[in-house]
């Protein structure tokens, strides 16, 4: 194994998305590794602009096997939208450091975005539930790890759940065109967010609240603000009504931990001042996060908790329906999991059918 130090640069103006800019070996133990790096490297922004994103990599102890050691990809759920809300950022990023041990078990190489936004060496207000960003910060770390670590292999899966199980369907479909010099095998989405673009376009000024759906509000706020920071061209505010702007400006600064405090028991309708349902906005957001629903050309494993209030199976299913209308094939697998438990069973399937597609390391 081989590392560029921490003091390497890419040269400019020839700057490519995956080119790395800094690789730091992470304290022994962090996560619960002593083969844990962060690696910062360039990936474009919505507006399609390189930019600076973070990821962390974690590797198993031993020698590679021949031909490199394959790489897991693990696109995480939802943290927040500032700086400080990345893995990176974390306390050992106690949610997602075990998922990425389990794929170091299995022999894969780990890797996993920050995506934009969510470290200090990446600017700007995370565009949160935005398709596309998503999957180029998790196609651009492979890529840069593969920069830092001469030893991994171009053959590479992702795994994600809730936020990050939206992001890996999208990573998927986007991989074999974006980077073709690797060699993508398959795509595991546990629990994926998905049709919020859709709620979005019912919502206006006399939206209730929604029984059983409690933090629906407050990720509807994060949206809300994440397409306000982020996307060209276009400005929210006049569908915004004056409460919606001040929970926006303060969410627009916070971890999801704090999404509830700061939305309260306000109704989703609260926010607004306009309807979401004219053309204009609703083509905004079908652009910025409808999760792709053709297009696949690798093996796709859809896993779903049916205790699942957060993303209840009854989304989940009717994807899978716009799945099969559109010719997509895909595994599918229900779980007795809510959406934290998810992370057992359901994880374990999502690493076997990985392990199948990808073969043995």
């Amino acid at each position: 194994m081989s590392a560029t130090t921490a003091t390497s640069a890419v040269a400019e103006p020839a700057a490519q998305a995956g080119d790395l800019v800094r690789v730091e070996r992470l304290a022994a133990g962090w996560g619960g590794t002593n083969q844990g790096f962060l690696l910062t490297y360039r990936t474009p922004a919505l507006d399609g602009r390189l930019t600076t994103a973070t990821g962390l990599v974690f590797l198993p102890e031993g020698p590679s096997p021949d031909g490199g050691r394959p790489i897991v990809a693990w696109d995480h759920g939802t943290n927040g939208l500032s700086q400080q809300c990345g893995l990176s950022s974390s306390d050992n990023a106690p949610y997602d450091a075990p998922a990425l041990l389990r794929i170091n078990q299995a022999g894969y190489a780990a890797v996993a975005p920050d995506y934009l936004g969510l470290s200090p060496q990446s600017p700007g207000v995370h565009p949160y539930q935005n398709t596309r960003t998503e999957a180029t910060t998790t196609i651009d770390l492979v890529r840069a790890a593969r920069h830092a670590f001469d030893d991994l292999s171009t053959r590479w899966s992702v795994m994600g759940v809730s936020q990050g199980g939206g992001a890996a369907l999208s990573t998927g479909n986007m991989a074999p065109n974006y980077a073709p010099e690797l060699d993508f095998r398959g795509t595991v989405a546990l629990a994926p967010e998905s049709h919020l673009e859709r709620v979005l376009s019912l919502a206006g000024p006399q939206s209730p609240a929604v029984p059983g759906l409690g933090g629906l509000a407050g990720t509807i706020a994060a949206v809300l603000a994440a397409i306000r920071a982020n996307q060209p061209g276009f400005d929210l505010n006049p569908y915004l009504s004056t409460e919606g702007r001040r929970i926006l400006d303060a969410v627009s600064t916070q971890c999801v931990t704090e999404w509830s405090d700061t939305v309260g028991d306000r109704p989703i309708g609260a926010l607004l001042a306009r309807p979401l349902n004219d053309p204009v906005i609703t083509d905004v957001l079908n652009t910025y996060m409808a999760v792709p629903t053709a297009g696949y050309r690798q093996p796709v494993f859809i896993g779903q908790g049916v205790s699942d209030t957060a993303v209840p199976i009854p989304v989940t299913l009717a994807l899978l329906a716009e799945f099969t209308s559109a010719g997509t094939k895909y595994e599918f697998a229900a779980f007795d999991a809510d959406h934290s438990t998810i992370m057992n069973d359901g994880f374990g399937a999502g690493l076997r059918f990985v392990q199948r597609v990808m073969g043995t390391p």
